[in-house]
């Protein structure tokens, strides 16, 4: 079989959602990334609209899109933390296989 793994890295802050792996070279801060948006199908069904999608050969790949999205989060200073993010992150990593025939 072949394996492809995937993945996407959205932060919610403040309740918007925001794409932390976007391809945006003018981002400064968080609010500059696209806003990622709840989409409902006529089925019912849930799609995360403005969230890009990554392909990762190998292990490497997915440690370093972490890397990368951590470094777009949102970071402020509190009274208890010199780096509180103050938001909630969901580090999606699927895989697709396929059998060869």
């Amino acid at each position: 079989a072949t394996y492809r793994m995937y993945i996407s890295y959205l932060e919610i802050y403040q309740n918007n959602g925001y794409d932390l792996l976007s391809r945006e070279d003018t981002a400064q801060k968080l609010e500059d990334l696209p806003k990622v948006m709840l989409r409902e199908d006529e089925e019912g069904n849930i799609h995360l609209r403005n969230l890009s999608v990554n392909m990762a050969q190998k292990a490497e790949d997915a440690l370093n899109l972490l890397f990368l999205g951590d470094t777009n989060r949102a970071v402020a200073e509190t009274p208890m933390n010199d780096a509180s993010t103050r938001s909630h992150c969901m580090f999606i990593l699927w895989v697709d296989s396929t059998k060869p025939d």
